[in-house]
């Protein structure tokens, strides 16, 4: 039991007998709920109370109860449970919330004017049988937002009527009871959570994102399909799951939904339910190049990353049939690049090639296009020269000061420069790369990187990238092998030896650090240890090591 502690006068207030109840009150507690929530395990997270708005399930309550909920439940004046679909919105600050629940409920009105200070008001509370009706009196209404009236009342409350309703004495419903830490009684205007509407950019709500119950699907087509991609973005794939199923449910003919549902079948391996969304996409679409597009990507999808999964009705020669279908339908340049993917995974590169290189006067990336040739070439085996052409082709795309978005294609053509021995063009390319990918690369470019500067004999340059190497991954054996052999290179003998005896404290079984260390040990004068080392390094599987024996015994 709450007790009020307060140096006003507490104003009277009073539980009210069934037949004290005025009839309009009365009326109003059948639109009262309990609300449980409940974690993804089951068990019990929170008990409430709310009260619906309207006769289709629409209902106000409090936030809290929803915070890390995973479902929900609502059992009304009658003893009807009813599962709580999707959130509409809520506020944290004022600890409310707008929700919907599936099945026809009886709801009370709103007032349409606030209650002022002194006018009587009455607590509702639940009960399947003689609910508890306080009445009081407002001690005083201020005003939040410009519009929405917030309660200040003097009473005492049980502690089981968390979120129930005030009503005023024609039974509209003013307020939510909210418990406080302080001996006041407050209410947040019912208006303000009964505003709350859905939009595209609910999914995206900060506060909306603390539970996993769905959000509001927008009455708005084309808001309700960013709200579906921005679900997928951030929230997990069970929730993603109940908002697609609420989207179908809200636009049957519209084949967004269907396509989303068959993306979330596809990641989870069930690709007959995939096919059935994808078929039934294609039936309620008008734009039906876009269905077959999709379905074609999603069996091109699949084929590049669930190949060990068999489904013998999907197949790379499918993908390529329906994105034909498609673009035959609406000659898109996306469709026939879908189309030169297709033939590039199937092996067929130089019509991907060709398909390609029709694409590059097309309104699509060209850097992408270019670089994808590029692909095709290398793999029709042709010269080194022709690739890299294209690789400079798919750079000159991008205008200077380059952004993040060009590094790929720098790291790619730096790798083909070192490959046909133009180091120092394809050190400035790693360099450009380092540049554009600053504090995001790790010590396997930093090795790839030093490799090149030791071919093109920049070794104080490889030096600090395998020193940048053994900082970054200082458990890994392989960088200070290289580091003691780049050092044993340029004459650092003792710095050397110390690299690869670290090399071999982190793995004893490591050949090559062996070997290095066994030629540190004889360039430094102590050829006996030098070639005892250089036999362990025989020993563990060094092919090498036998011929400096040889040379040095």
């Amino acid at each position: 039991m709450k007790h009020i502690i307060t140096t006003t006068l507490i104003l009277a207030a009073g539980w009210l007998s069934a037949s004290a109840q005025p009839a309009p009150v009365k009326n109003a507690a059948k639109a009262v709920f309990s609300l449980t929530t409940f974690r993804a395990d089951g068990s019990i997270l929170e008990s409430s109370h709310g009260v619906f708005i309207d006769n289709n399930g629409t209902a106000i309550s409090d936030w809290a109860s929803f915070v890390g909920a995973d479902h929900a439940v609502v059992i009304d004046a009658s003893g009807k449970k009813m599962d709580v679909e999707y959130l509409i919105g809520a506020d944290e600050i004022y600890d409310v919330a707008k929700f919907h629940v599936a099945g026809k409920t009886t709801g009370a009105t709103l007032a349409t004017t606030p209650s002022t200070a002194a006018s009587n008001v009455y607590l509702v509370g639940y009960a399947v049988k003689q609910p508890e009706i306080i009445s009081t009196k407002v001690k005083t209404t201020e005003t939040f937002m410009d519009q929405y009236p917030y309660y200040i009342i003097d009473m005492q409350v049980p502690d089981n009527m968390k979120s129930c309703p005030f009503v005023n004495e024609k039974g509209q419903v003013t307020g939510l009871y909210q418990q406080t830490k302080t001996y006041e009684i407050h209410a947040t205007g019912a208006q303000y959570p009964a505003s709350f509407t859905a939009t595209g950019m609910s999914a995206n709500d900060p506060v909306l994102r603390l539970t996993s119950i769905p959000t509001a699907i927008a009455d708005d087509l084309d808001q309700a399909v960013i709200g579906l991609l921005l679900t997928n973005q951030v929230s997990d794939s069970a929730k993603y799951a109940r908002t697609v199923d609420q989207f179908i449910r809200k636009f049957p003919d519209s084949p967004e939904g269907y396509s989303s549902r068959a993306q979330f079948y596809v990641n989870h391996n069930n690709f007959d339910a995939a096919t059935q969304d994808l078929e039934t996409a294609i039936k309620k679409s008008k734009e039906k190049d876009d269905a077959h597009f999709t379905y074609a990507r999603l069996i091109y999808q699949k084929e590049i990353y669930k190949k060990d999964i068999p489904y013998e009705a999907w197949t790379l020669d499918k993908a390529m049939e329906e994105a034909q279908k498609a673009y035959d339908i609406n000659p898109l340049p996306v469709y026939r690049h879908l189309q030169a993917q297709i033939l590039y995974t199937k092996g067929e590169f130089q019509q991907a090639y060709d398909h390609l290189m029709s694409l590059t006067t097309s309104n699509l990336q060209k850097p992408e296009l270019f670089y994808e040739a590029a692909q095709c070439k290398s793999m029709l085996q042709a010269p080194k020269q022709e690739t890299l052409a294209l690789v400079d082709s798919a750079i000159s795309h991008f205008s200077k000061p380059y952004t993040r978005e060009a590094a790929p294609y720098f790291l790619a053509r730096a790798g083909l420069r070192e490959e046909i021995g133009e180091y120092r063009k394809a050190m400035a390319d790693y360099n450009q790369y380092d540049t554009l990918m600053v504090g995001r690369l790790g010590a396997d470019f930093f090795y790839r990187r030093e490799q090149c500067e030791v071919k093109g004999r920049q070794f104080q340059q490889a030096l600090n990238d395998i020193e940048l190497c053994t900082q970054l991954m200082p458990r890994e054996p392989l960088y200070f092998a290289e580091k003691a052999s780049l050092q044993l290179r340029v004459n650092m003998k003792k710095e050397a030896l110390a690299s690869a005896e670290q090399s071999i404290a982190l793995d004893p079984e490591y050949a090559d650090a062996y070997l290095v260390k066994g030629m540190a040990q004889i360039q430094l004068g102590n050829k006996k240890a030098g070639l005892e080392t250089l036999s362990k390094a025989k020993e563990l599987g060094n092919e090498q090591a036998q011929s400096l024996i040889d040379k040095y015994k």
